[in-house]
């Protein structure tokens, strides 16, 4: 049996996997967010431990887990001292108050490109360097005290037991790892005046890091039960639905939505439109676009104008739409957009309402939207890589025709995974490859619902309709940053 954590931002997933990786059981516990200041976002590390031991003993009520494996929210930075106590509350991978941290660290790089060069990736404000400086800048007290620093998924391995570490997919979003070298950067390091002994031991995914505690053991019947390094969420989840070849890609539609591919290549987008990782599989890295407001777009729309959240009559409701959606254009730019803009100050847009405008119409519109925004990363990270077949999780995976309108947009077959359970799946497939199992054997727990094919009558009518959604973010541009710097 093993197990797979995911410690996410609201929420810890476990999930029960057999060796044929047949699903078991699955549990979850909720997590609140700290928003001290407008911008900010901070959790206390003992709640996700708690969290943890809480599904643990769940589980030992009628499991014996051999191993674990675990996935997390990337960049979220934990601070421990000496004697392993946490030394502040986690700053997460969403807050965003280091603006001027991560642009003054890029002037003494020597710029963006010169950054790039170094790490494959600019440094940004949900990146962990940025959360470190800001600390170093605001609270030296704490700084001074800083032994260890790690990322979510790493302290609670550590804590059920496991050495101090991380892995390699984990370390890629930190801005102070040279994704192309594999090992931490020390010219950034010493530029920037970081203490090099507070950086962690850098693993393979699939490493063993210890035993579970055996206190913990005894307490739950278990037997030396071993811990495994796990990786970031996105990367852990691409690989649990089979994401492992150059040229698979991933679409997630979750509350923000991503189009991940893997890759061999090792050149990053010097725009630094999409991010270049590693992988939670050796020698393997992934592009990775992201957006910001992706199903959060249409649960907007739904709660906001009146339309249906029965997805079954909402899917029939947005079929009798045509493409194009009789003109109506959405930009999907809630709160800023990260993908390929990178642009705190752009907001939503619903352009082109007419008095005929129907509750279908905005509903199809703001899916189409979506579907561009999702499209500007896939378009980027085309120019990086072949992308060979797409597969697609999350809440709009469960639309089929998002599926199609999808299909349509990256003229390519989208296809949707029997098995849609997110990174805890992944670092359960990660636990059972450290026991030995093999790749072949663990690649065939994954298997495919259904393949939609692109309608290539809609391919002109979609390529001039996205021509008009990115002209319409260029003219609106600097109106934007105009407008947010309003009283």
């Amino acid at each position: 049996m093993f197990l797979g954590i995911d410690v996410g931002t609201t929420g810890i997933k476990g999930l029960v996997v057999d060796r044929n990786g047949n699903v078991l059981n699955g549990y979850t516990h909720p997590l609140e967010l700290s928003i001290p200041y407008a911008g900010w976002a901070e959790q206390n590390p003992e709640d996700w431990f708690d969290g943890v031991i809480a599904i643990l003993k769940r589980v030992a009520e009628d499991y014996r887990i051999d191993g674990i494996g675990f996935s997390g929210q990337m960049h979220s930075l934990v601070c421990l001292d000496k004697e392993g106590k946490i030394l502040r509350n986690a700053i997460l991978w969403c807050d965003q108050r280091t603006t001027v941290q991560c642009r003054e660290a890029t002037e003494k790089m020597g710029g963006e490109e010169a950054v790039i060069e170094a790490i494959s990736n600019p440094i940004l404000e949900g990146f962990t360097l940025g959360k470190i400086l800001w600390i170093k800048e605001n609270e030296p007290e704490i700084y001074r005290e800083i032994d260890k620093i790690m990322l979510p998924k790493d302290y609670i391995c550590m804590k059920l037991g496991g050495s101090f570490g991380i892995d390699y997919s984990d370390a890629s979003g930190t801005a102070l790892f040279d994704v192309s070298e594999g090992l931490w950067n020390l010219n950034i390091i010493e530029t920037l005046e970081i203490d090099e002994k507070i950086l962690p031991p850098v693993f393979d995914s699939h490493a063993k890091r210890g035993l579970l505690k055996e206190e913990l053991t005894r307490q739950f019947g278990w037997k030396e039960t071993y811990l495994v390094s796990g990786g970031a969420d996105n990367a852990v989840a691409a690989y649990g639905i089979g994401i492992a070849k150059p040229g698979d890609t991933m679409v997630s539609i979750g509350t923000s939505g991503t189009v991940l591919t893997a890759t061999e290549e090792t050149e990053p987008d010097f725009v630094g439109g999409v991010h270049l990782f590693r992988h939670v599989i050796p020698s393997q890295r992934y592009y990775m676009g992201v957006m910001l407001s992706a199903a959060h777009s249409l649960n907007w729309a739904i709660k906001n104008f009146g339309i249906t959240d029965d997805f079954t009559i909402l899917e029939g409701q947005i079929k009798t739409v045509n493409p194009g959606s009789d003109g109506l254009l959405f930009l999907p730019y809630l709160n800023g957009e990260r993908t390929p803009h990178r642009d705190p100050d752009a907001r939503a847009v619903l352009f082109g309402i007419s008095s005929k405008t129907t509750r279908a119409e905005i509903a199809r519109a703001v899916i189409e939207g979506v579907t561009f925004g999702l499209r500007d990363s896939f378009e980027l990270i085309k120019t990086k890589t072949k992308i060979t077949n797409i597969r697609i999780v999350g809440g709009g995976a469960k639309n089929r025709t998002w599926c199609t309108i999808l299909a349509d947009n990256f003229k390519l077959p989208v296809s949707i995974p029997e098995n849609d359970e997110g990174g805890a799946y992944g670092a359960a497939m990660l636990a059972a490859k450290a026991d030995g199992i093999s790749d072949e054997e663990i690649a065939s727990w994954i298997s495919l619902k259904e393949t939609i094919e692109p309608n290539p009558e809609n391919y002109a009518r979609y390529d001039v309709i996205y021509e008009q959604f990115k002209g319409l973010y260029r003219d609106l541009k600097e109106r934007f940053k105009t407008v947010s710097q309003l009283p």
